[in-house]
């Protein structure tokens, strides 16, 4: 079996250089530099580096003073605080944020930077490679993380789950995302269900009333909604009434072109 090339800034350089010269528009370049997510990362990355910040002693976390610290440079900076009717519900961890907690996710398993309980996070040598390369790069990297170094369940951490998904789940995800046409609408429902079809993908909690919506709620959050984080892939929703209020309901989705030249990058890195 053909040994794959460790997953590092470096070797994404030279993975990707035919792609990258193929990606020489200025609107490619263009929207993986406004990108917030890559903005955001690099935000991290540049406060770890310049901050002491201590790891908490319980889970190694970022302390929330930190937090504060840091979300406050991000492009949308995040609410800490969230008011229901009379009540206020404030943050406890940095784990109950899960937009920055994806970031420290991809960052420490993309060897970015080193933490640890009670430890100072440090930016590593890879760090810095990252933060003196071009957007264009900083984005495939950090997505081709998430899809071949990442535990998705992190995005969805249900028991009925389980602890672990189907072998070859992300790259039957990749092959089905990687067939369609750009800038379609696809139903996002029968997406998941043949996803779920084709990989097996399976509720293991006891109570399987809500096993169907549940696993279209878990391909939701792993999937589409990292893509879209990413900007690769635009998302049509719908409003329908939950008891007395009402919830918005993902209907359908397209890749944009921007978003295959992005999926067939991260194919490259899995190679």
């Amino acid at each position: 079996m053909q040994r794959r090339t460790p997953l590092t800034v470096k070797s994404a350089e030279e993975c990707l250089s035919s792609w990258l010269e193929e990606c020489g528009d200025a609107s490619i370049t263009g929207q993986a530099e406004v990108l917030a997510v890559r903005r955001d990362v690099v935000a991290l990355l540049s406060f770890v580096r310049d901050n002491k910040v201590i790891g908490t002693q319980g889970t190694g976390n970022m302390p929330l003073k930190a937090v504060r610290e840091v979300t406050a440079r991000f492009v949308d900076p995040l609410e800490l605080e969230t008011v229901i009717g009379d009540k206020t519900y404030r943050l406890r961890s940095e784990e109950d944020l899960w937009p920055l907690y994806l970031l420290h996710v991809l960052a420490e398993v993309g060897g970015l930077m080193k933490t640890g309980r009670a430890r100072r996070w440090r930016l590593t040598a890879q760090g810095e490679r990252f933060l003196r390369a071009e957007p264009i790069l900083q984005v495939p990297f950090l997505l081709a993380v998430w899809w071949h170094r990442v535990n998705w369940l992190i995005a969805y951490p249900l028991q009925g789950m389980g602890h672990a998904l189907p072998h070859f789940f992300p790259e039957a995800t990749l092959a089905s995302l990687r067939s369609m046409p750009i800038g379609v609408d696809i139903p996002f429902d029968e997406f998941a269900d043949g996803l779920i079809a084709a990989t097996g993908l399976t509720w293991t909690a006891e109570d399987s009333r809500f096993a169907a919506s549940a696993l279209r709620a878990s391909i939701e959050r792993m999937v589409i909604g990292m893509l879209a984080r990413f900007g690769a892939v635009e998302c049509k929703r719908r409003k329908e009434p939950l008891g007395r209020g009402t919830i918005s309901r993902l209907v359908s989705f397209n890749i944009t072109a921007w978003g295959m030249t992005v999926l067939n990058a991260i194919a490259i890195l899995r190679r």
